[in-house]
């Protein structure tokens, strides 16, 4: 298929699927039996409420856990690019408190071939005298490197603290374990084949802004370690 039909394709499916969210004034019968409810109740499922259906989401590439998937202040279904924020870190400070001593994008397979959660992972290290406990926030960028195609997140990151002379790793991901945090688990980080690069901005309010990128392997090259 061209490249260019796929987003008409994508926005006829959407326009189905908010259809039968709610557009529809038939409604499901009596006679539909359970079945027919219960594919009714799973096609209008909206885990957010953020106006789109999650299957919907599912084709745009937004989170159905999170109303905003990337960050920049709009409802994923008033957003007209749910998947691409702007970078909102400002910062006139030149101090720097922390450095970056890595980014890893964790591949979908572990050694031994087996499916394991993909997951990005930032390593941080204070090189002030105090505590950075607020103020943290991060920003980061997927670009595929078949397509050039580039998909954007912003969010904080509330309770994220590194004491002072100490590592930290930061975790992004789908997990919902506790001290990390929310990725779209239908951004091509998980959903693409091509090999990616992420570059991520990480901040603290009163510090300047650090960033690193890595590449994430292409799904055909992935084998467990980066």
């Amino acid at each position: 298929m061209k490249r260019w039909l796929i987003p008409l394709v994508a926005a006829a499916a959407i326009a189905l699927l908010l259809v039968g969210a709610g557009c529809s004034t038939t409604g499901t019968t009596a006679t539909a039996g359970n079945s027919k409810a219960a594919t009714t109740a799973s096609s209008t499922a909206d885990g957010d409420n953020d106006g789109l259906p999650d299957n919907a989401e599912a084709l745009l590439g937004t989170d159905p856990q999170n109303a905003d998937t990337d960050g920049d202040g709009q409802n994923d279904k008033d957003d007209p690019k749910p998947v691409s924020a702007e970078n909102p870190i400002t910062e006139t400070s030149t101090t720097r408190g922390f450095k970056i001593d890595s980014v890893l994008a964790e591949n979908n397979v572990d050694d031994a071939g087996a499916d394991a959660p993909d997951h990005l992972e930032i390593t941080v290290s204070n090189t002030a005298t105090t505590d950075i406990s607020e103020g943290w926030d991060l920003y980061y960028t997927l670009t595929d490197q078949k397509t050039g195609d580039v998909q954007s997140f912003y969010m904080t990151l509330p309770g994220f603290s590194v004491p002072a002379g100490k590592t930290v790793r930061l975790h992004v991901d789908t997990s919902a374990a506790d001290g990390h945090f929310r990725a779209d688990p239908n951004s091509s980080f998980y959903t693409g084949d091509n090999q990616l690069k992420i570059e991520a901005t990480l901040h603290a309010k009163g510090y300047a802004p650090q960033t690193d990128s890595v590449l994430k392997d292409a799904a055909s090259a992935e084998a467990g370690g980066d």
